[in-house]
């Protein structure tokens, strides 16, 4: 991720990366917005070319209005597309319980993708950034 990119760049890349996937799934669930994942916090474990005054930016959204028999159908478009789109699948499990949760990085801006399972039988996508200068911060 180049040092340049601003919050509000990353907060549009993490919408385009979700609305994308969720374009790709059949049936196309509606949206509702977590409110409990926050949209920035602080970059608390920076690499060498990071700051920690850098942010990361997230956004998840609940997937309503899919019936919790075609969870895993769900889950396998989503690691699907992502593989065809070029990102990574970090990692997956809950498969077999039918309780999905697979974890991707884009590819090549290393943004973090999540497919997760909640209580309830509920599924949620989430997609957060790495860390990114906030906008009040000038470029670099």
């Amino acid at each position: 991720m180049p040092p340049t990119i601003a919050q509000t760049q990353a907060l549009t890349r993490v919408e385009q990366l979700l609305a994308n996937t969720v374009s790709a799934l059949d049936p196309e669930p509606r949206l509702e917005l977590n409110a409990i994942v926050p949209t920035v916090s602080r970059c608390l474990d920076p690499g060498p070319t990071e700051s920690s005054e850098q942010v990361m930016v997230s956004r998840a959204y609940w997937l309503r209005d899919i019936p919790a028999k075609h969870n895993l159908a769900i889950a396998y478009q989503v690691r699907d597309h992502w593989v065809q789109q070029g990102h990574i699948i970090i990692g997956t499990g809950g498969m077999e319980s039918g309780h999905p949760n697979i974890a991707g990085e884009t590819r090549p801006d290393g943004f973090i993708l999540a497919l997760g399972w909640a209580e309830g039988d509920h599924l949620y996508l989430a997609a957060t950034s790495p860390c990114v200068r906030p906008d009040d911060m000038p470029g670099q």
